[in-house]
């Protein structure tokens, strides 16, 4: 495992600082990338387009080179390499650029096409993608199936030249604002459970859908629940083998898991928890003076930088053209534990004052806090429970036999 960057990556870096820095107009999360989006907000096209100015950032992005980058050239990539796409995502972090509304289109089904995809499914679908055109949204989970996702039990029948699809999915996130959504259905039913499965693309719009949005324990409403009653879906949106979904959805939550992504977005957390930490006051003392805050918020740096670690691993192994393989896991299931970590460590900061309303004169950091601490619940869910994760470490790294047959 090499921690340097070569200098051909290090003169990538410094010509997206510049860019960064032109473009963001020298203010974090805010600048020319916040005006662009307000810019066409507000233009006709929102009118045809709610999500305009949420599409505007991506796009700019994208015809600056700085997304898709490890993505072939003849779909729209960029074919750099690994390393520049771990440098821009550290950089973006560093400057706190805007959220990416395509964020699922990106890292997940797009790297899943460019590896699993018909060359008709990579020209239609890569491009749009990488321009925002299209956003997507997961359609893995089900009401008895989160956990155990090879248990699903949502249907689809070969009828000709399409499937037929029925069934129900949860906790699809943005759901309800996709354009399109990647989904695993039980193509057949008498054989094993995770051999009889098919993965599927299917168009939002599709006569037959439902999608209601759900209210979560943080009070957003991301989640949904999607109702498929006889939707068709023709055959070419076929991905990969009939039947043979199980391992292209294993890639897919591959492609999720791996990186160095949880890392930044765990760094930006902690930057935010050393602040509020600097201006809560116990008494006449600062909460970030008080000892025991001091070494929490410092074990918290440890555990980051380790993580760090083991992503360059991951990112090893993907530059040599392996597989992400446990490593991934591994990251997932801390980074989830300690997400959690620092937003309770986040409320004992904050004390008392921890429970008050966004709305009170006295709620500290804009009841963030409050919030992240729900949300945080929701990592070790989403992307694979905590428990499957143990259950891939200890098969893939300890070499334990399955805990059940299916």
């Amino acid at each position: 495992m090499d921690l340097k960057f070569s200098e051909e990556d290090e003169e990538y870096r410094q010509g997206l600082r510049k860019w960064l820095k032109e473009n963001m107009g020298g203010g974090a999360g805010g600048g020319s990338a916040n005006a662009a989006m307000e810019a066409a907000a507000s233009n006709e096209d929102a009118a045809k387009d709610p999500l305009a100015g949420a599409r505007a950032w991506p796009r700019k992005l994208h015809e600056a080179g700085y997304v898709g980058l490890e993505w072939p050239k003849e779909y729209g990539g960029q074919g750099a390499s690994f390393t520049q796409q771990v440098i821009c995502g550290q950089e973006m972090a560093r400057v706190r650029t805007p959220p990416l509304i395509n964020t699922i289109g990106l890292s997940i089904i797009g790297p899943t096409l460019v590896q699993h995809g018909t060359e008709e499914q990579k020209k239609r679908f890569l491009p749009r993608i990488l321009r925002a055109d299209d956003l997507w949204c997961q359609g893995f989970s089900e009401p008895e199936a989160g956990s155990d996702l090879a248990s699903l039990r949502c249907r689809a029948e070969l009828d000709g030249d399409e499937f037929v699809v029925n069934g129900q999915k949860v906790w699809t996130s943005l759901a309800f604002l996709s354009d399109w959504m990647f989904m695993l259905a039980r193509t057949d039913p008498d054989a094993p459970k995770r051999e009889g499965i098919s993965y599927l693309l299917c168009e939002m719009k599709t006569p037959g859908i439902t999608v209601r949005p759900l209210r979560n324990a943080a009070g957003g409403q991301h989640f949904c629940e999607v109702f498929l009653d006889n939707v068709r879906i023709p055959k070419e949106n076929l991905v990969g083998k009939l039947h043979g979904g199980w391992a292209i959805a294993r890639s897919s939550l591959d492609h999720e898991r791996s990186g160095l992504s949880g890392v930044i977005a765990l760094e930006e957390t902690l930057g935010r928890l050393w602040r509020m930490a600097g201006q809560v006051e116990r008494g006449k003392v600062k909460a970030v003076e008080d000892t025991a805050t001091r070494r929490k918020l410092a074990q918290h740096w440890m555990e980051i930088e380790g993580l760090r670690h083991l992503g360059f691993r991951t990112l090893s192994n993907q530059i040599a053209g392996k597989p992400p393989g446990a490593g991934a896991s591994v990251g997932k299931l801390f980074a989830s534990e300690l997400r959690q970590e620092m937003t309770r460590t986040a409320l004992r900061v904050e004390g008392p004052l921890a429970p008050i309303a966004k709305k009170s004169p006295h709620v500290v950091d804009r009841g963030r806090w409050h919030a992240a601490y729900f949300d945080a619940l929701a990592h070790a869910i989403g992307g694979g429970t905590s428990e499957i994760m143990r259950n891939v470490i200890a098969e893939k790294v300890l070499g334990l036999p399955r805990s059940s047959e299916d």
